[in-house]
């Protein structure tokens, strides 16, 4: 069955860190922005750096590459190591500055997309907050706080995009959790945000059971595995699984498949990450 879906991504934009001598408390604002522009023409945004703590901070921003598996899992990269980067595209300042309790920075970022290449470039501005003096007697992990900001920058409209549900599968874990998995693919050149509702129905056509996936994002020419679980206790018998995706689009994507239940217990599924990159 046809129709369409937006599923989300983030890195921490609100931290608090806690060591045995010192703490931190610190907001990035906003945790992401997603922009659309003409190559080349530069754009510019700010980032504010809140230190919300009682002692004064230190401030140190950088540029990160990051990638994202088929689960949402993320992981950190040195700038300019991937396709996509936005390394050599991208000034921002300043690089360092403190900031006393209840103070506010403001980083200035630039960027432009370049005519050539990916149509869609991206990155992780981290701002990494520490105490501005430890204390003599330092016990245990020292405190610091790395807070990012999700930056997109793409030529294609976000109207533009779409997506397709290319699996849906239903498996049991252990003796009696039901899991739902369903793949989502973007074949477009602009990233994309999914998010969906799941219904499991009994023979007679009754919602036994319901809810949700959070909000994560999908990439360019990329796939995403977004799981539900139902720990009801079923009773032993034939159910549909509806899958009802929504990304934005005028039309949902859904799907269906069948199942009976008890099923063969399999190992369990990884656990999409709900994000808000």
């Amino acid at each position: 069955m046809r129709t369409r879906i937006w599923l989300s991504w983030t890195v921490a934009a609100l931290a608090t860190v806690q060591s045995a001598s010192a703490s931190l408390l610190a907001q990035a604002v906003p945790s992401k922005y997603n922009l659309t522009v003409h190559a080349a023409e530069p754009v510019s945004r700010d980032v504010v750096v809140r230190n919300l703590g009682e002692g004064p901070v230190v401030v140190k921003v950088r540029l990160s590459d990051w990638t994202l598996d088929e689960s949402g899992a993320m992981r950190l990269l040195d700038s300019g190591s991937t396709p996509t980067t936005l390394d050599g595209s991208i000034e921002f300042e300043p690089r360092e500055f403190s900031l006393g309790p209840g103070e506010n920075g403001v980083i200035h970022v630039v960027m432009r997309l370049p005519a050539a290449g990916p149509a869609t470039r991206g990155g992780v501005l981290l701002s990494e907050v520490r105490p501005t003096t430890w204390p003599k007697a330092q016990l245990g992990p020292r405190a610091i706080a790395e807070l990012g900001t999700t930056l997109y920058l793409s030529r294609v409209p976000a109207e533009a995009t779409r997506a397709d549900l290319v699996g849906l599968d239903a498996h049991a874990i252990g003796d009696t959790a039901l899991a739902v998995a369903f793949q989502v693919r973007n074949p477009g050149e602009r990233h994309l945000y999914s998010t969906g509702d799941v219904a499991l129905r009994d023979s007679t056509g009754a919602i036994v059971a319901q809810g949700s996936v959070g909000t994560g994002v999908v990439l360019p020419g990329a796939r995403r595995i977004f799981t539900w679980t139902c720990s009801n206790r079923l009773a032993p018998g034939r159910y549909t699984v509806t899958a009802t995706l929504d990304t934005g689009e005028p039309e949902l994507i859904v799907g269906e498949t069948r199942v009976r239940w008890p099923m063969t217990p399999m190992a369990p599924l990884p656990v999409a990450a709900t994000d808000d990159h």
